[in-house]
């Protein structure tokens, strides 16, 4: 395949009297420049009949200017005139033969030979400049084509960011609103994603006069694909089932055990699973029945003890279909504080790449109100090292309980 190679033009502009000399130099460029042409052109040319400049759409002037410097200085004068844009800029490169005409001070674009070396130098040098030149067109060339490729990224970039604030702000409508606290009993939350949709979710549901449903899952993975599979989660959780007419509130255990049958039937080509973890307190009589599918622990905050993981079995959701979730029974007391929280916890309070997020945690202990107490936990994660660029999605959720005296005072 052929391609054409563009011709560079080059004027050779010279005073009054130096005609032959002027024509043998364009013949001997033109015939020594591969890719470029070389036109004879006297000052006189250079000006129209009122004296204003008559712009030359040469690439390279060269100025044969002679050795008187009076006619030296016009010559050159006038092909810069020539060669000037609209806005002054040059648009051509000089190349001046003359033993009297000198350079002005802070004048670029501009190249001095003397006459004595210009048959052994002047070819050479403006084979060396178009072969710079060609390079740097070809440069330009490459570079507008990456800007256009930039910019082309930039808008694509710009809206897909756009599409995830969008994503962003569906996801959050998508969380629960709070639910008023019930026999002295409040839940409180903290959410914050590692990107703009995050993997992490939870669900809290009053399912009757008496209890909560309280869910907190973590997807594995980050960005887009963690967050569909964390709806995906969510969309598979049942907290209650109509038997016979009458609506049944289901055991944390059985709430797992379906969404993580639901989960293994929908995969296809790919295995994605999640971990969670799900309770239904009884607000009356504060017994909480907790099951875990591979998630860390709760973790209890009683006043006086240290901070307390409430150990249970379970598998990862969206691996075996028949896996089992074992319930275990716990009895809160007033002023308990009991958190559900996704691993970015682990991953946030660390020392010496162990995790000390229980020990965090046991240092607030002496903070009762549930609200407080997260608002300090969000605050220790803003003091910690590297806090500004956080290693994963960060999902706690609070149940804490009130003693009666307040919660009266509550009612």
């Amino acid at each position: 395949m052929s391609t054409s190679r563009s011709t560079v033009r080059i004027a050779v502009v010279h005073a009054e009297g130096l005609e032959e000399p002027a024509a043998r130099w364009a013949s001997r460029i033109s015939m020594g420049l591969a890719g470029a042409t070389a036109n004879a052109t006297p000052t006189a040319r250079l000006r129209n009949a009122d004296g204003r400049p008559v712009r030359t759409d040469a690439e390279v002037v060269v100025v044969l200017a002679g050795g008187e410097p009076r006619a030296a200085s016009e010559a050159v004068d006038a092909a810069i005139h020539a060669s000037e844009g609209e806005s002054g800029d040059p648009t051509a490169r000089l190349v001046v033969v003359s033993d009297a005409w000198a350079p002005r001070v802070g004048r670029s674009g501009i190249d001095r030979i003397a006459e004595a070396d210009a048959d052994a130098a002047l070819v050479p040098f403006l084979r060396g400049m178009l072969s710079a030149a060609s390079g740097l067109r070809e440069a330009r060339r490459e570079l507008s084509l990456l800007n256009r490729v930039v910019a082309s990224m930039r808008s694509e970039l710009e809206e897909r960011s756009d599409e995830l604030q969008l994503a962003a702000l569906v996801q959050r409508d998508f969380l629960p609103l709070p639910v008023p606290p019930l026999h002295g009993v409040r839940v409180t939350s903290f959410y914050r994603p590692l990107a703009q949709v995050s993997g992490d979710v939870y669900h809290v549901e009053q399912v009757d006069g008496d209890r909560l449903a309280i869910f907190l899952a973590d997807a594995v993975g980050h960005g887009i694909p963690a967050a569909l599979l964390g709806m995906a989660v969510c969309r598979s959780l049942e907290t209650t089932d109509l038997s016979h007419g009458r609506i049944e509130v289901l055991g944390p255990g059985e709430t797992l055990a379906r969404a993580n049958r639901r989960l293994v039937a929908q995969q296809r080509m790919t295995t994605r699973f999640a971990t969670a973890i799900a309770g239904v307190l009884d607000c009356r009589t504060r017994r909480l029945r907790l099951a875990v599918a591979g998630h860390p622990p709760a973790v209890l905050l009683r006043p006086g003890e240290p901070a307390r993981p409430i150990e249970a079995d379970g598998g990862l959701l969206g691996i075996f279909a028949d896996e089992r979730y074992d319930e275990i029974e716990l009895a809160l007391e007033p002023n308990d504080r009991l958190l559900f929280y996704s691993d970015g916890f682990e991953q946030a309070f660390t020392e010496g790449g162990d995790p000390r997020h229980v020990e965090a945690f046991g240092e607030l202990s002496g903070i009762l109100d549930g609200a407080q107490l997260v608002e300090e936990i969000a605050a220790r994660i803003d003091e910690r090292h590297g806090s500004l660029h956080q290693a994963d999605d960060l999902t706690l959720l609070c149940i804490s309980v009130e003693t009666p005296a307040e919660a009266r005072r509550a009612a």
